[in-house]
């Protein structure tokens, strides 16, 4: 399922408070060859995004402390240069499609994810440059 081979890997942005989930999925998005980025919350990934980082993906926890995820997504599409990064919502909360529809959001993952439907869910909108505008 690894991308296909280019000069620098692309990269995930990873966004949710659970600690341990973060670092399971960064080792296992690192292993198909991708750079992975984390945030603990909405601001962090801003942040991030502010700071010129274009990641291919973003994988939003929707129920975070502090800046939720539809606060960060609002944010996020706000901004030109950021607005046509797709984001996968993910979330353990049941019946958060609905809320996933009007954050227009790409996709939804539920929690606990596995592991295989993440990385197909990463290589469809890494593999595929139209996904994001340069």
């Amino acid at each position: 399922m690894s991308r296909s081979s280019g000069s620098e890997p692309q990269t995930v942005l990873v966004v949710d408070d659970d600690g341990d989930l973060l670092d399971v999925v960064r080792v296992v998005i690192e292993e198909e060859h991708f750079r992975v980025l984390t945030a603990r919350d909405g601001e962090e990934a801003l942040r991030l995004l502010e700071s010129g980082e274009t990641p291919c993906l973003i994988i939003l926890d929707l129920t975070m402390p502090g800046m939720t995820g539809p606060e960060f997504r609002r944010r996020q599409l706000s901004n030109p240069r950021t607005s046509q990064i797709p984001v996968v919502g993910f979330t353990g909360v049941a019946n958060r499609e609905g809320e996933a529809r009007g954050l227009a959001l790409s996709s939804f993952l539920r929690k606990p994810v596995h592991l295989h439907h993440l990385l197909e869910t990463v290589a469809h909108y890494c593999s595929d440059p139209d996904h994001i505008e340069s």
